[in-house]
């Protein structure tokens, strides 16, 4: 595995140039992490002059609506393909850069990885059973985000890009450190510098994540119906709370991915939870789960362990199921191997209301 950024710089450089075709691609349903370190990665190849494509297999109707702005304002200055299409294109000369994870179950071309001379693997969350084989990957559990390595990558390479790309690598970051309030270092405040040097707009990005009034009723209707929060620890003063959040009434129903995770950011706004899960239908049969904590549970060694990954605060994945309530009780289960050995675990967590909860 490659060690720091210098060397992720020299390596990536020699890999595209070793091969004619590079296919870039993200995790399933893209946030602005995803795509736009894909994007960044883009304009590197281009600058190699290699041809490059991004590997994009979502529905347009189940893309978050932030990243659709950005889909349909780039799709003239790059060249988005789908799984099909880019199976017909790769042959033996083929490299396939993977960003934003570096798990097979979360990338479309999960089950094609031989079909490519070479993959290469750019990522910020935790390894786990089903991480990508990869003879050079770069996963660096410091960083706050891909859109912060690609960056980097960009800036030491002095590869040029437009104010754009440098608004969608912003607003990467900005999602992944939930606006600069967490997972950043100095590094961090560095690369968002470089990047509003470079032209990035913060009102801009900062619309990005303007919330529409329908999206906001069906998240609050889905926390106050369908939250359940669990103790699991014995102390009176200062016990570990978990929320769940489903819906119970119609578990069936079919929710955007990122409908999951601003419901489990929200629940992350009330006092006394330690950490929140939410988790449905994103396709039939395929159960998301969006997972966020604070200090005390480490959500990505839970996720670990549901074949999903990510860091201690913020993590998800997804099951082939069609049992819901089934994930929800194995996840229930897995909680312990998120809270350290000093807590005293109990073996039957206790269920509290959710009209409990206190706003802060």
């Amino acid at each position: 595995m490659i060690s720091n950024i210098k060397e992720l710089r020299t390596r990536l450089g020699i890999d595209i140039l070793d091969h004619h075709k590079i296919f870039i691609i993200g995790h399933n349903s893209p946030d602005f992490d995803s795509i736009a370190s894909c994007m960044g990665i883009y304009n590197a190849v281009l600058d190699f002059n290699r041809d490059p494509y991004i590997v994009l297999d979502d529905e347009p109707s189940k893309i978050e609506p932030g990243v659709k702005k950005i889909l349909d304002k780039s799709q003239d200055e790059y060249d988005f393909i789908n799984r099909e299409e880019c199976l017909n294109l790769v042959d033996s000369d083929s490299l396939l850069i993977v960003c934003d994870t570096n798990k097979k179950n979360m990338i479309s071309l999960g089950n094609d990885l031989d079909k490519f001379d070479s993959v290469f693997v750019i990522d910020h969350h935790e390894t786990g059973e089903d991480t990508i084989p990869s003879k050079h990957s770069f996963i660096s559990l410091n960083a706050s985000s891909t859109s912060e390595i690609v960056t980097r990558v960009l800036s030491g390479l002095k590869i040029p890009y437009s104010k754009e790309v440098a608004n969608y690598l912003l607003a990467g970051i900005s999602l992944d450190t939930k606006r600069f309030k967490r997972n950043t270092t100095s590094t961090t405040h560095d690369v968002a510098e470089k990047l509003i040097n470079n032209g990035a707009d913060i009102d801009y990005v900062n619309n990005l994540f303007l919330e529409e009034f329908d999206s906001f009723c069906r998240i609050s209707s889905l926390i106050i119906n369908g939250t359940v929060i669990k103790k699991y620890s014995d102390s009176l003063l200062d016990p570990i709370q978990v929320s769940f959040t489903l819906n119970r009434n119609q578990p069936n129903s079919i929710y955007l991915k990122e409908d999951y995770a601003k419901a489990a950011d929200r629940m992350m706004k009330f006092n006394g939870i330690d950490a929140a899960f939410a988790l449905g239908f994103v396709e039939p049969d395929i159960v998301h789960i969006s997972a966020r904590s604070g200090k005390r549970v480490n959500v990505g060694a839970i996720m670990n362990k549901m074949n999903g990954g990510g860091t201690f605060q913020s993590a998800g994945g997804r099951i082939h199921t069609n049992d819901l309530f089934g994930v929800e009780e194995q996840l229930m289960n897995y909680v312990s191997y998120g809270i350290s050995d000093d807590e005293n675990i109990k073996d039957e967590p206790q269920v509290v209301k959710i009209q409990q909860i206190k706003k802060r």
